[in-house]
């Protein structure tokens, strides 16, 4: 089995059944199709959509080409049969839903073939305009890590100034700077959140962890008596979360990953399908 077959085994174990690759299909594909439609559903579960706004993104394995949602659907409509592929240049290599052209929201295809060309290790891009994390992007204030989970922001988060809606692709040499070599999130001012992983599962929970952090940073603030955290220590924790060590001898990486699953699967099945 490949990485990914192993990894989507590993996650869904015997819990949750899922249907077999459509005709025509690489496995691969398949099943990163079945991740990014998951993560829609839980990004709908959290409360953090717009709508039809906003996007996520994955890379198709072993190709320069990344799955998006349907400009149109709500979150928790969308099917992992509803992806649209596209590569780099933003020309369309599938199509959606009984065969219906639906169109890629523009913005989300100029910021996400960014950072998908420039960071190859991100291989999803996970963006939002959720409320708690749009609040600290409208202030002056840097990231502060205040919680635990919040240490694996520590030297992580990059700072891109609003310039109005991303409609073409001027605004993508200041986003890769932003971005450096290091960082895998992204505060847009005054516009929203980007966090960025080797896989949906990391995208998600560091988005998860980022608006857990600024709702209490913000918070803190308010008192007027913050209590820093020292930077060594800092350190040492994003450490422990990125090594793995954070899980505390969990049977897999990310162990809230399959319990979200069958949370949103015993909601609504239809996802991965």
């Amino acid at each position: 089995m490949t990485e990914l077959a192993e990894k989507t085994a590993a996650v869904f174990g015997d819990d949750i059944e899922l249907p077999p690759t459509p005709g025509g299909m690489e496995p691969d594909e398949w099943l990163a199709r079945l991740e990014l439609a998951a993560c829609y559903r839980l990004v709908d579960h959290y409360g953090w959509t717009s709508v039809v706004y906003n996007h996520i993104t994955f890379r198709v394995p072993g190709s320069d080409e990344f799955l998006i949602n349907p400009f149109g659907l709500r979150y928790d409509e969308i099917r992992a049969s509803d992806l649209i592929r596209i590569d780099f240049d933003g020309n369309r290599k599938s199509e959606t839903r009984n065969g219906k052209t639906w169109p890629v929201n523009k913005a989300g295809y100029h910021i996400h073939s960014t950072i998908h060309r420039t960071r190859p290790d991100l291989h999803c891009v996970l963006h939002t305009h959720e409320s708690v994390s749009q609040s600290l992007c409208a202030t002056d204030s840097p990231v502060i890590p205040v919680t635990q989970e919040g240490c694996q922001f520590y030297e992580r988060v990059g700072y891109h100034d609003y310039e109005g809606i991303v409609l073409d692709g001027s605004e993508g040499p200041r986003l890769k700077t932003a971005l450096g070599h290091g960082n895998h999130t992204l505060v847009l001012r005054n516009h929203g959140l980007i966090t960025a992983g080797p896989d949906c599962i990391w995208a998600f929970v560091r988005h998860l962890a980022f608006i857990s952090n600024a709702e209490v940073q913000l918070r803190a603030m308010a008192t007027g008596r913050l209590n820093p955290i020292p930077e060594a220590v800092m350190a040492k924790t994003r450490e422990q979360f990125e090594g793995g060590a954070a899980q505390a001898n969990a049977l897999i990486p990310h162990p809230e990953w399959p319990a979200l699953l069958r949370l949103i699967d015993a909601k609504d099945p239809t996802w991965k399908h």
